[in-house]
């Protein structure tokens, strides 16, 4: 089975709602691929707002750890300076995208961003290697 991974990032702030509504912007944007899970950096994987759309969009969450993360960065099609001091890579939702889908993935959504600027999405397909 192909892996279709949705990758987010927000602020510490950022309330369920926000990550809701940008995870269905990115189902709607990667369809007819119907994604399995969501990634983020690990170290906000236990974040209540990120459990609480996990439950609500009944996609589990995968921690991407930070070395994972650096490696997909070389991959991502967006990217923002402010993101990149602060995570190290300039995209947080496309790298854990990326790294969670596997070492062949590509994204088919760059970033999105949520109506209230607080959270991103962006989706990637594994692609088998021929």
């Amino acid at each position: 089975m192909t892996a279709v991974v949705i990758g987010i990032g927000f602020r510490a702030v950022t309330p369920a709602s926000s990550i809701i509504d940008v995870i269905e912007t990115a189902r709607r944007a990667a369809a007819p691929h119907q994604p399995s899970a969501l990634a983020t950096a690990a170290d906000k994987a236990d974040h209540s707002s990120l459990r609480e759309a996990s439950t609500a969009t009944a996609l589990p969450i995968l921690p991407v750890e930070t070395a994972a993360l650096e490696q997909a960065a070389a991959r991502i099609t967006t990217s923002s300076a402010v993101v990149a001091h602060h995570r190290g890579v300039g995209s947080v939702c496309e790298a854990a995208a990326l790294a969670a889908a596997g070492p062949t993935a590509r994204l088919i959504v760059s970033r999105l961003i949520s109506q209230d600027r607080l959270a991103t999405a962006a989706v990637a397909i594994e692609e088998p290697l021929a």
